[in-house]
């Protein structure tokens, strides 16, 4: 009888060991599962750009493309957005990048940072003098000015690399934008080289470094 009521307790013991083990490891993975979705929704990308090759065998490596994040708020229309775009040149001669053009987004993708090589706009002609007495002539309706083109002219040399990137020195910037620009947004842009060359990319709006605040979710009970 007392070895019956000892082998109960015994087997009473063993399932309530069992019932605890399995419940501290049910906790344990709750609280991993936890902490690991804390930490993942307050990372970002590491790498958000995009990529893409351009030369004739994909020597031309460009890298980590985007639109520079600038807020929620995004870039207006008629507004400028910089660029970010890094270079690497794998040919065994330097290359320039001499165009770059963004498909109905901006009017024109300039260099800013540096010292501009702009091209003159010729100067308008003189009008003759009109002889004393004489009626002048009617005038033919004015042509619109020429824009002012910036020539490009990004050297990359042989196995090295030309980082353009806003607060590093020089960098391009999509000038007077035609349409907004924010988060989710992207423009087609073409990159061309003097090696003859180029690439279409479709450049992203970039993400925040920093996680992003949330608003609170404290509900507050009324009454």
């Amino acid at each position: 009888m007392t070895a019956s009521r000892s082998s109960r307790r015994s087997a009473r013991f063993v399932a309530a060991s069992a019932l605890l083990a399995g419940a501290a490891a049910l906790t344990l993975v709750s609280a991993c599962s936890a902490g690991q979705l804390a930490q993942t929704s307050e990372m970002v990308p590491a790498v958000p750009g995009v990529n893409a090759n351009a030369g004739p065998n994909g020597e031309i490596a460009l890298r980590d493309l985007l639109i520079a994040y600038n807020g929620p708020q995004g870039y207006p229309q008629g507004g400028d957005a910089p660029l970010v775009v890094r270079i690497f040149n794998d040919l065994p001669t330097p290359v320039k990048l001499v165009r770059v053009t963004a498909d109905d987004a901006a009017r024109a993708v300039v260099l800013v940072g540096g010292a501009p090589v702009v091209t003159a706009t010729p100067a308008a002609p003189t009008a003759p003098a009109t002889p004393s007495g004489a009626s002048p002539s009617p005038s033919p309706a004015a042509a619109a000015p020429t824009p002012i083109a910036q020539a490009l002219s990004v050297e990359i040399a042989s196995s090295s690399y030309q980082l353009l990137v806003p607060g590093q020195g020089e960098y391009l910037v999509l000038r007077g934008l035609t349409r907004p620009l924010g988060p989710g947004s992207s423009v087609l842009v073409t990159f061309t080289f003097d090696d003859g060359s180029s690439v279409r990319v479709n450049v992203p709006f970039g993400v925040p470094m920093e996680a992003v605040p949330r608003a609170s979710a404290t509900v507050h009970a009324e009454g």
